[in-house]
């Protein structure tokens, strides 16, 4: 698996561009593939829909990925719908990590006019991404108490978020004794356990624009050429003197650019002399205002001074106006700034431990599975095959809604029961578009499939005394006929319940299609998805009272789903009790579940009796079943019976404010699924993906 690193800021302006690119160079230097993304763009020139950073970077680098890749999503996007946010960032992640040995991930860059929630949104990102933080700071003109606040600050957010947290830079570290209060930096740093992996000193440089990005923004005319625009412009003068007090206003600085009025001769040929000069610095250019410039005579003196290579430019602005224009001009790194990008590389390659954070990439786990990549994955499998899912509730508003968006985002074939001019009159009142599904009416069948489907479902059930009569009566309740397209093999799987009880959803399920060979019964499980893990909770929807054979049954089955969908199986028969500790007849059955349970499937990590904190917190394994390959680290929890199940996993839901997918059928034979007739469409959508899953596999 690569490594990743989310870079992300404490503030605006912090210059975290900048040690990307610098931090991108110096890893370049270590291994060879880097990948890098910017995932939500803010900084757009013009019409464009791709960030400025993620095009500089790509540019810079020469990366051959999609520049829609590099920038998937806006911030308008992280506004509207998380959702489809994340699927767009995950599915570019999954295009551009490809053969990567380190991915970069920039954050936001708080400019937007909800820049107050723009740390939550790159938090969320970081831990969605499994990506561990290095957080760039700015020293400008703050005190170490400020530097370190600030930091801390943002640090105790950024871990409140379950946000793994590698370090921090701190820029612009402007001091006098640089070497020394660094390290006295890294010490106070060190005390809030935060890792400081270096500082960057100021450089003007880095902060002014080019003569050619002066020229750009004022739209200046070029009126004698010299031999640089790439030239830097460290400060800005205003010659309003005469030449000779001009002069000594100057200072010794070098890329000074300086204005003064168009027909100010005099102060024209003492900068040219000046420029010449070696006890003058050297300036990056002039600008004449007014719209005035010198006379022919003067212009044929300029062209015998060619080798001072001075380029002067004129503008019609009056002098002062030219002079706010510039100073407005900001310093934004461009892909042509070859000056800049190696002042930036070398400043990180000196003061920066770059060894050091490539090396500690390499320690951090991620492996870890969050309810947002969860959510992903599971419509991302339902695509990578794609499977026919049948729906009894055809003419329901919600579930009308949740085909369209299954049907558009291509997931699966979906196949709508029920009176197809309802359906399409609805669909049309709605503005869904349903092109794509299948329509059938089990009122308006075709005789020949109508007659098969009976005598099928007559000869399966005749020993429970039903007729051919009454076979054809069942198959006109969509439900029963959903049921018969799946055991048929017309379609892979169905999913109802948005307006059918559980008992009439799963009726016809558990009559005709039954468990699989080898499972006494069929079960069901919820995918909680918790903030920082999801985890499996099964029975909490279907079987009461399980035996402990039962139970070892749910248990197994539910590890192998929760494998199915990428979650390592680490599975707690839970009990009020842990290991021998308890006795009575309900801990006992849990222990002979285990028994039972271990013994089929030696393969499984298998833990009980246990109680569920012992299961949960790895402190509370330490104390009451430090031995447990389990404890401390459950992923599956089966609960003893029903009433625990549906209990635990509602309080978890309400108390913590999780959702929680499901229930999920397991051990049918095809796959079939209940939906809660409160079931939303997001719900919905979830559920026919995971039913689509389930076929694949079936």
């Amino acid at each position: 698996m690569e490594r990743k690193i989310f870079i992300t800021s404490t503030e605006r302006r912090s210059g975290k561009s900048l040690v990307t690119i610098g931090l991108m160079h110096a890893l370049q230097g270590i291994i060879p593939k880097v990948g890098y993304m910017k995932p939500i763009g803010q900084r757009y020139v013009g019409d464009s829909t791709i960030d400025e950073d993620g095009r500089l970077v790509r540019d810079i680098f020469g990366l051959s990925d999609e520049l829609v890749d590099i920038n998937p999503t806006s911030m308008q996007d992280a506004q509207e719908d998380k959702d489809k946010l994340f699927e767009r960032i995950f599915d570019a992640y999954k295009r551009l990590s490809e053969g990567k040995d380190v991915m970069i991930f920039e954050g936001t860059d708080y400019t937007s006019t909800i820049s107050a929630l723009e740390f939550d949104i790159n938090a969320e990102l970081a831990h969605n991404l499994v990506a561990p933080v290095l957080l760039v700071a700015s020293g400008a003109g703050k005190k170490f108490s400020q530097i370190v606040e600030n930091i801390t600050e943002a640090t105790e957010s950024f871990r409140e978020m379950n946000c793994n947290l590698l370090g921090v830079i701190v820029n612009r570290f402007g001091t006098e004794s640089f070497t020394r209060d660094t390290e006295q930096l890294r010490e106070m740093l060190a005390k809030k356990d935060i890792t400081l992996y270096g500082t960057l000193p100021p450089h003007m440089l880095l902060s002014r624009p080019r003569l050619r990005d002066v020229a750009e923004k004022l739209g200046a005319e070029i009126f004698y050429e010299g031999d640089d625009l790439s030239k830097v412009v460290t400060d800005v003068k205003i010659l309003a003197m005469t030449p000779e007090n001009a002069l000594g206003y100057l200072g010794e600085i070098d890329g000074y650019l300086l204005i003064t009025p168009g027909d100010r001769v005099e102060n024209i040929l003492s900068v040219m002399s000046a420029q010449s000069s070696v006890f003058y610095p050297r300036f990056s250019g002039m600008i004449l205002t007014g719209g005035l410039i010198p006379g022919p005579n003067v212009r044929k003196l300029f062209k015998g001074q060619a080798e001072v290579g001075l380029t002067i430019l004129t503008v019609p602005d009056d002098t002062y106006g030219c002079a706010l224009k510039v100073n407005e001009v900001s310093g934004e790194l461009k892909k042509d700034d070859k000056e800049k990008i190696d002042l930036v590389n070398q400043l990180v390659n000196v003061h920066i431990n770059t060894d050091r954070i490539f090396k500690e990439l390499g320690a951090v786990v991620t492996d870890i599975v969050t309810p947002r990549m969860f959510q992903y994955r599971i419509l991302d499998m339902a695509k990578r095959q794609r499977k026919r899912i049948s729906l009894p509730e055809g003419t329901e508003p919600r579930i009308l809604e949740a085909a369209a968006e299954i049907l558009n985002r291509e997931i699966c074939e979906v196949v709508l029961l029920g009176d197809k001019e309802k359906i399409k009159e609805i669909a049309h009142r709605n503005g869904l578009d349903l092109s794509g599904a299948t329509l059938i009416d089990p009122k308006q069948v075709d005789p020949n499939v109508l007659e098969d489907y009976a005598q099928t479902l007559y000869e399966l059930r005749k020993h429970k005394s039903v007729t051919k009569e009454m076979a054809r009566d069942l198959l006109l309740d969509p439900v029963y006929y959903a049921t018969m397209m799946v055991y048929k093999g017309d379609a892979d799987g169905f999913v109802s319940g948005s307006t059918h009880s559980t008992a009439d959803t799963l009726g016809p399920v558990l009559r005709v299609i039954k468990t699989k060979p080898g499972v006494s019964l069929a079960s069901s499980i919820f995918f909680m998805a918790l903030p920082d893990k999801v985890l499996v909770y099964g029975d909490c929807a279907l079987v009461e009272n399980p035996t402990a054979e039962q139970m070892a049954d749910i248990a197994i089955t539910s590890a192998d789903t929760a494998k199915a969908f990428g979650i390592e199986p680490k599975v707690a028969l839970l009990s009020y009790s842990t290991g021998t500790s308890g006795k009575g007849k309900d801990v006992d059955k849990v222990r002979e579940a285990a028994r039972i349970a271990k013994e089929r499937r030696p393969d499984l990590p298998i833990e009980g009796p246990i109680q569920y904190d012992a299961a949960a917190s790895a402190e509370v394994a330490q104390v009451k079943a430090k031995d447990s390959s389990v404890a401390g680290q459950a992923t599956v929890y089966i609960f003893p019976d029903l009433d625990a199940g549906n209990t635990a996993y509602k309080a978890v839901q309400r108390a913590a404010n999780v959702p929680a997918i499901g229930p999920v059928m397991q051990g049918l034979a095809k796959p079939a699924n209940d939906l809660s007739r409160g079931a939303t469409v997001t719900d919905i959508i979830y559920t026919i993906a995971i039913t689509a899953i389930q076929a694949q596999n079936s």
